[in-house]
């Protein structure tokens, strides 16, 4: 009976498919499919033999699993049994460069490595969310300068104590509004600011605000009073009507909303600092 590496070859040959198309499609080099062809194993490093031979036997057609099993036969060998960690042949075929003759099996150790960096990776990244977080929250904000980003302290509210303590009165304007209540107050910044807002009915309410937001204050049917940080930045609305002579303030600005008869007080002040 013919050698089964003979039969193979002579398969080969019968389908007229040439050692050059192999090659090419498999990347083995010819001399391995000559060594094949001729019986001559010794040629192949053993951890290659049984995939060349694999691939080998599919580009022609046979049976590689029988091929697989006449080689253990011929050699003498058996077949690999299947272990922790081992590798499959499938695995090999996506771990094997033919063109470079390199083999890269991921073994058992590796893995755990690499899910031990994975691991404290994650756990890094959580704890600089965290970090984040808190440098992030509604106390400050970061700003892009040309050294980078830095964080920016936002603007803190005052109440009418820091206004006395303080500031001084600068200006005074009274207006009648032209829209009756209930009130219905939109604030819109391009640049950060803050507000108090003082009403007989409720406790007073401070907020700082960031820049590029809009803040609509509930409805109110009572006399009201706003103090704002400042307005660079900032536009003021009463039901949709813009109050025009509080923007581009760089002080405090207080304003005090009558309802009977609808109208509004601006009072604009300066530090003390300016007037000393």
């Amino acid at each position: 009976m013919a050698q089964f590496y003979k039969e193979l070859k002579d398969l080969r040959q019968s389908r007229e498919i040439s050692l050059e198309e192999i090659s090419e499609r498999t990347k083995i080099n010819i001399s391995y499919l000559n060594a094949i062809e001729s019986g001559n194993f010794g040629e192949i490093e053993t951890p290659y033999l049984r995939l060349f031979l694999r691939a080998y036997a599919e580009e022609i057609g046979g049976d590689s699993q029988r091929s697989l099993e006449q080689l253990d036969s011929f050699l003498g060998t058996s077949s690999p049994s299947v272990i922790a960690n081992s590798v499959t042949e499938d695995e090999m075929d996506n771990d094997f460069d033919f063109e470079s003759n390199q083999w890269s099996v991921l073994s058992g150790k590796k893995l755990r490595q690499d899910y031990l960096i994975g691991g404290v990776l994650s756990l890094i990244l959580l704890f600089a969310i965290a970090i984040f977080q808190k440098i992030f929250n509604e106390d400050s904000q970061a700003i892009i300068t040309k050294e980078g980003p830095q964080i920016q302290n936002m603007i803190q509210p005052i109440l009418r104590d820091d206004l006395q303590k303080d500031y001084i009165l600068d200006q005074t304007i009274d207006e009648l509004l032209q829209v009756k209540p209930p009130f219905f107050l939109k604030i819109k910044t391009l640049e950060q600011t803050a507000y108090t807002f003082i009403t007989d009915t409720l406790s007073p309410v401070s907020k700082s605000i960031k820049s590029n937001q809009e803040v609509d204050l509930d409805a109110f049917i009572n006399n009201t009073e706003l103090i704002f940080t400042k307005t660079r930045g900032v536009s003021i609305f009463i039901n949709a009507k813009k109050i025009e002579k509080v923007a581009e303030y760089d002080y405090p600005i207080r304003l005090v909303i009558n309802t009977k008869p609808p109208s509004i007080k601006i009072q604009r002040f300066k530090p003390l600092s300016l007037i000393r």
